[in-house]
């Protein structure tokens, strides 16, 4: 396996297998009455089952998957293998990784209420200004270009929500619309060793990842 290796897939696309998923899995989604919501967590349990079971040789719904203090993912089979996922809109994106620590988030690019609140709590100024300083669709996808990239290294260091986003500033790459991953250039108030890399794998959608490429 490659390093790393990202998957984005439309949910659409993706049909589901209950017989890979754990039985707890399976009752957990028998009490989810949301149907698109239900496809969603289905999909991407089937799809992450599957990969893992490509990886490690064991049979889908016989792997065991934990969670850390705040969520995180781990494979009790192979915890050194590293792997995260996210689901927004109609979109899944799974970052598997047999070295690096990975976190990955996509998000729909569409308008946020409340924005100037939300620049002023996650973002840090330089941040924030570079945002607001934009029209107003403009500066919908400035800002989900920096939340993705934050949401994406919180969600690889495993810590969900508990550091203070609006600590870390960044300095996008200019080309907004790149549908290959661009490497964030300048990033303060990452720990060691963080690298982050944003993009938008389809039109309207954002998404970043974060590895850990060094101690």
């Amino acid at each position: 396996m490659a390093d790393s290796v990202v998957m984005a897939l439309p949910l659409a696309a993706i049909t589901s297998n209950l017989q890979a998923l754990s039985p707890a899995e399976q009752h957990r989604a028998s009490e989810i009455h949301h149907q698109q919501r239900r496809h969603a967590f289905l999909a991407s349990r089937t799809v992450l089952r599957q990969w893992l079971s490509q990886v490690t040789g064991q049979p889908a719904n016989r792997l065991t998957l934990g969670t850390g203090p705040h969520g995180k993912p781990f494979l009790v089979e192979a915890p050194t293998l590293h792997f995260n996922l996210s689901h927004g809109g109609d979109w899944l994106m799974i970052a598997l990784s047999d070295r690096h620590a990975v976190g990955i988030d996509i998000e729909p690019i569409q308008p946020r209420q409340r924005l100037t609140q939300l620049c002023r709590r996650y973002l840090s100024e330089n941040e924030a200004q570079s945002v607001l300083n934009l029209s107003f669709d403009q500066a919908t996808t400035q800002f989900l270009r920096y939340w993705t990239c934050k949401e994406a290294y919180v969600k690889g260091l495993g810590v969900g929500l508990t550091i203070p986003l609006n600590t870390v500033d960044l300095t996008l790459p200019p080309n907004v619309h790149s549908i290959e991953p661009q490497g964030i250039a300048s990033a303060q108030g990452l720990e060691p060793g963080w690298q982050l890399y944003q993009w938008q794998p389809t039109p309207g959608y954002a998404a970043a990842l974060a590895l850990k490429v060094s101690a």
